[in-house]
């Protein structure tokens, strides 16, 4: 007795899970984003010809996510919004290192939704953020000699250029500086679908993060990093959506 008592106790959880457990899936995201930050320490830079800020590199940010709709109307996800420039840095005498910079927006949503129509949908998302930023100096010494350029001029130049003037004795193989940050970001968004399964997604918001100057990291030491302004910014993004169960 006690035994059958169990089993349908079990199955009337199953019974009272099963719609929720039917609804749930997995739906991948790419597209791009499109915001304006102030990069005072790159742009206005005198010390440092950094290469010319442009609507790619300043104001595009590639998107790729996943999202898992965990209920009827409601998703959790991750979502990936990135920033790259590349190119060399003439003003370094011989060396002519080359400069990759990249900012990092993870974020990690939770977003709500309802269908307006049955092909069109509204949503809202907010989200902390998890920023990162990465600057990479791929560089080599000149054929001067013993008296000519290193490694180590070639970096102690660039943070030289960001205000910090405590020089670095020995670059190691790592040849990166860092900066982590946090911050949160609320959006809103409408949705079409031309299938069951393929969707488009735009979305407007806002972004805002606790970037620092002071805390980039370069071998495990502190250093100065570039100007910049990336607090309240107005971010917009068109996503192509593919949904599957």
């Amino acid at each position: 007795m006690k035994c059958q008592i169990l089993l349908c106790k079990c199955i009337l959880l199953l019974i009272t899970l099963f719609p929720l457990c039917g609804q749930p899936k997995i739906s991948l995201d790419i597209g791009i984003g499109f915001y304006e930050p102030t990069m005072t320490g790159f742009d206005d830079n005198e010390l440092v010809p950094f290469p010319a800020g442009n609507f790619i590199n300043r104001n595009i940010l590639w998107n790729v996510g996943a999202y898992y709709e965990f209920f009827s109307n409601a998703r959790v996800g991750y979502n990936s919004l990135t920033s790259f420039d590349l190119g060399r840095l003439d003003g370094f005498e011989t060396s002519q290192p080359v400069f990759y910079r990249s900012m990092r927006y993870r974020m990690f949503p939770l977003e709500t939704f309802f269908r307006l129509r049955p092909k069109i949908e509204l949503n809202f998302t907010l989200t902390p953020i998890w920023g990162r930023g990465k600057i990479i100096l791929e560089t080599k010494p000149s054929s001067g000699g013993s008296g000519g350029r290193t490694i180590t001029d070639d970096w102690n130049d660039l943070f030289n250029s960001f205000g910090d003037e405590d020089p670095i004795e020995q670059v190691a193989s790592d040849n990166n500086m860092k900066s982590d940050w946090f911050g949160y970001s609320g959006m809103i968004g409408v949705r079409y679908y031309t299938r069951p399964w393929l969707g488009l997604d735009l979305k407007a918001g806002f972004i805002n993060n606790s970037y620092d100057k002071d805390r980039w990291r370069f071998q495990g030491k502190r250093v100065k990093g570039p100007d910049l302004t990336i607090t309240d910014i107005p971010v917009f993004s068109l996503k192509l959506i593919y949904a599957f169960r």
